[in-house]
């Protein structure tokens, strides 16, 4: 059960306590609150009421003992702070005797023999011939006995089996408790005599914890109330004056009408189903510090607008887990004084052109767990007293949004993995590497491209030259979707923040996207095209089944169509609302990590399942190849041959190398982040940038400018025969003279 806090934090106190008219907090905050019916009767100094039957009764009535204030009668509060032994009557029964108070001021003796021992109510003050005293004038701080033994061993006085008075040493027989005499300094052995707890309550004091409807008129002392689950409303409540803490949470609310609790500081209405929602309603609660309105269905809050009332003591909100879509601080103008709001994990988009200019004392905003996308620039700017932001839109922690005297490392939001406030890529690393591998992917694929057009320029397209041309094209794409990355890296470098939205919902950054898709998933079709020839013409040299020049364009024809339709699919109608290519600023939303995103089940379908098995026919093509080769070259004694079948076998070793560097980390991350193994976001990028275009960039050195190599040598060789057979003919014509002049004169 929940204890008040004072407000100097430095204590906490039952709310049984509270509004008592005496003080338990240092600060006095458990009584300043507090708001009294008007009194018709006797008031004590505090306000108080009591009946005018009760002053100088002899019993302090009023907390502050005003009741007793001028009496002629001694109070039993006076004749506990003094002597035992009051001066003004005497003792009539020589000790040992049983002395007990009334209550008002007298004492009763009734003899005792001195075999006989105290009652369990009194305890002796001496030996066997001493008086017995109630125990409850034991260790009260006033010497009763006569040989001060009431006032001995009281740090060590633990009240077993006994009721400890409330703040104090005073200890009580439990027939003391209850019997209409208060006993106890703040006479709380009174309190709550004849108090009974309802059934399908618990209760502590005047603390109720009840889970289904009771009579509330028979408590009307109530100070806290958790009434969850118990299908109660507020008007059931009106009667308890002094109810200081209500939760009313799973009551199946729908609505709520204007509350008049005078002294309600703590009110909790969560978890009902409140779809509107005024906050006029609680203008009526002048004592209200803490609202909870948290898991409710409200999609409109609105008040503010024309009630002139101000509640300024209002400091802490939960608007958590509700539906409202845009928020707007006009609805808080009736409570200038909110100190901490919480919006966590609510449905809010946006925030309104006057952002949160209306809260001037705001100190910490809780918006983690919102889609927030849409805000002013200066959303937080009037907040000269926020101390804390928590939010998952980084853009909220920048320096542009923030006040300006506002600590930064106090707004706490994850770094996006891509950008930062100043541009598109928020690392100099991811910089780099992009324009490298961008560089890489264009230059090398032109050339592809431009070499094989000039190679078979003149002579019939072998299939080969049109599935390397093919991957030349793919790859090259790439290469356009990293610069296209890039570029807008650099055109929106300083001022990216603000344009954010800008780039990513643009028809450059779908583009770019879907020539990424496009360029992923048709290189890899080439690539298992490419290896399912390689397997035929040399696993299968003799066989009528193979590759033609018709037969490569048409499966080349296959690939692109496949490829495009793949990538176009997020960009259909139906499918227009995933904002597939516009998840991040990368534009191609990788399912590597556990965040979800519209059309992710499309993207792991594609980029993990269908790329991933893409590769283990690759895999699986590429080790028939390579089987292939070493047997042949097992079997041949040329050792040119030999050589030529190693460079063949290194060759295919790098493809699947390259290929499993590319698609295995993407695939595993894939699979890890939908079995629910936290990925870092930062993946995301690394995954975008430094993997997926690796093959892009590589497969020209694989495919042609070894080729290109190879005709070098090739040129290279035939030039240096070319050379030796010049020489022999020059050699040979120089030794046909000298031999015909030798045999001349032999004849």
């Amino acid at each position: 059960m929940d204890l008040f806090r004072c407000d100097d934090g430095l204590r906490t106190v039952h709310f049984s306590l509270l509004c008592d008219f005496r003080h338990h907090c240092l600060d006095r905050s458990d009584e300043i609150f507090c708001r009294h019916a008007p009194c018709t009767r006797r008031a004590c100094r505090s306000q108080q009421c009591v009946h005018w039957d009760e002053v100088c009764d002899g019993i302090a009535q009023c907390a502050d003992l005003s009741d007793e204030d001028g009496c002629v009668r001694p109070s039993v509060w006076e004749a506990q702070q003094s002597d035992f032994v009051l001066p003004a009557f005497e003792i009539s029964q020589p000790s040992p005797s049983i002395i007990t108070l009334d209550g008002h001021g007298y004492f009763t003796q009734v003899r005792l023999e001195t075999s006989q021992p105290c009652p369990h109510t009194h305890f002796r003050c001496g030996g066997n011939v001493s008086d017995c005293v109630p125990v409850y004038v034991r260790c009260n701080g006033v010497n009763d006995c006569p040989g001060k033994e009431d006032e001995t061993g009281c740090d060590s006085y633990t009240c077993r089996g006994l009721y400890r008075c409330r703040g104090s040493t005073v200890c009580l027989h439990p027939d003391h408790v209850c019997d209409g005499l208060p006993q106890c300094p703040e006479q709380d052995d009174e309190m709550l005599c004849g108090h009974t707890c309802p059934a399908g309550c618990r209760c502590q004091g005047l603390a109720f914890v009840c889970q289904q409807a009771f009579p509330v008129t028979d408590n009307p002392g109530i100070r806290y109330l958790d009434a969850t689950g118990s299908d109660m409303t507020p008007a059931h409540f009106d009667s308890l004056l002094y109810l200081v803490f209500l939760r009313m949470s799973k009551c199946a609310l729908q609505r709520i009408s204007n509350l008049t609790f005078p002294n309600l500081r703590h009110l909790d209405l969560s978890e009902n189903k409140m779809a509107f929602l005024n906050m006029d309603v609680f203008l009526g609660l002048p004592n209200l510090r803490f609202l909870r309105l948290s898991s409710n269905p409200i999609h409109v809050v609105s008040g503010g607008g024309q009630s002139s009332v101000r509640q300024p003591l209002l400091q802490s909100v939960q608007l958590s887990f509700v539906s409202v879509k845009t928020f707007s601080a006009e609805i808080f103008s009736s409570f200038p004084n909110i100190h901490h709001l919480n919006l966590s994990f609510s449905e809010v988009h946006g925030i309104d052109d006057k952002g949160f200019k209306a809260m001037y004392f705001l100190k910490t905003l809780d918006l983690r767990g919102c889609p927030l996308s849409s805000f002013p620039r200066d959303v937080f700017q009037s907040l000269s007293s926020l101390e804390a932001v928590y939010a998952d839109n980084y853009k909220l922690c920048c320096k542009d949004t923030l006040p300006d005297k506002f600590n930064v490392e106090y707004c706490f939001a994850p770094e996006d993995e891509i950008s930062s406030c100043d541009s598109l890529l928020r690392s100099h690393v991811y910089r780099v590497f992009l324009w490298l591998l961008a560089g890489l992917a264009v230059t090398g694929n032109v050339f592809t491209i431009v070499f094989r057009l000039r190679a078979e320029r003149g002579r019939s397209l072998t299939c080969f030259s049109i599935f390397v041309s093919n991957l030349g094209v793919a790859d090259l794409l790439m290469g356009v979707y990293l610069a296209m990355v890039g570029g807008a890296d650099q055109v929106y470098f300083g001022s990216y923040l603000w344009r954010d939205d800008d780039w990513k919902g643009s028809v450059a950054c779908r583009v770019a996207g879907f020539l990424s898709l496009v360029s992923s998933e048709v290189s890899a079709l080439t690539i298992c095209l490419i290896t399912l020839d390689r397997v035929i013409v040399l696993c299968f040299p003799f066989t009528k089944v193979r590759f033609g020049k018709h037969s490569a364009l048409v499966a080349c024809g296959a690939a692109w169509a496949l490829g495009l339709l793949l990538a176009a699919v997020p960009l259909l109608p139906v499918t227009s609302s995933w904002r597939f290519y516009s998840q991040t600023g990368i534009c191609i939303p990788l399912p590597v990590t556990r965040t979800t995103f519209p059309g992710q089940g499309y993207a792991f379908g594609v980029i993990i399942v269908f790329n991933f098995v893409l590769f283990l026919f690759i895999a699986a093509g590429q080790a028939i190849i390579y089987w292939s080769v070493k047997k042949n070259s097992v079997q041949t004694t040329d050792s040119s041959r030999k050589a030529r079948d190693l460079s063949i076998a290194r060759r295919l070793f790098t493809i699947v190398v390259t290929d499993f560097l590319c698609w295995f980390p993407i695939g595993l991350l894939g699979l890890l982040a939908s079995g629910g193994v936290p990925i870092p976001g930062e993946v995301n990028v690394a995954m975008a940038i430094f993997v997926l275009p690796l093959n892009s960039a590589l497969n020209p050195f694989l495919y042609t400018l070894n080729s290109v190599m190879e005709k070098s040598r090739e040129r290279e060789k035939a030039q240096m025969l070319k050379v030796l057979e010049a020489r022999l003919k020059t050699e040979m014509s120089e030794l046909g003279p000298s031999r015909v002049s030798m045999k001349g004169p032999a004849k």
